[in-house]
């Protein structure tokens, strides 16, 4: 990727509006199935950054304090992303059996 400090602000806007009118085309070639598909997909990203996200606040929230925070994820935490879990068999944030 090219270095962004050379781009201005008009540039960055120029390239914004392509961008979403590129989104736009695409998002109208898409059958109804293919945007359920497309969100579900979009939403399932978005959980899995905010558990990720989650985790890495807790983790440094627990260093900061001086614990370990290895140990907190052995216990109700999920394997695959490790997101908080609720009890149930599955993850809440990414889906995975617990």
């Amino acid at each position: 990727m090219e270095n962004n400090a050379d781009i201005s602000r008009e540039e960055l806007e120029k390239m914004l509006e392509k961008a979403k009118r590129n989104a736009q085309a695409m998002l109208d070639k898409m059958t109804p199935e293919e945007r359920a598909q497309a969100q579900a997909r979009a939403e399932k990203a978005i959980a899995e950054d905010q558990a990720a996200m989650q985790k890495l606040i807790e983790d440094a929230s627990a260093l900061a304090s001086g614990s370990d925070p290895q140990q907190k994820k052995a216990a109700g935490f999920c394997k695959h992303c490790g997101a908080p879990s609720d009890g149930g068999k599955f993850c809440t944030y990414c889906g995975m059996a617990l």
